[in-house]
């Protein structure tokens, strides 16, 4: 199911965004237990309330070092449920 467009629920984000090949809007869904992004091209990802929790730190933590200038070191690997 998704959201309805009650702006009370708050279910809904749009954020704009620049991209390599463009800029557009993002759009995060809070669906049932789920959070959907929406990227500029249409891509969809779907994250558990986890996941997302998890994406969030990580952006977070990115945001921090770009707005002291540092660069982000090579050995950060970036978390993956893709089995290797």
């Amino acid at each position: 199911m998704w959201p309805t467009e009650d702006p009370t629920e708050k279910l809904r984000w749009r954020i704009p965004c620049i991209a390599p090949l463009g800029s557009g809007t993002m759009t995060v869904l809070v669906v049932g237990d789920r959070v959907a992004v929406v990227l500029p091209p249409g891509d969809t990802l779907v994250f558990t309330a986890d996941e997302a929790d998890d994406l969030a730190a990580l952006l977070d933590r990115a945001a921090g070092y770009l707005s002291r200038g540092a660069e982000v070191p090579e050995a950060t690997s970036w978390p993956s449920s893709t089995p290797t």
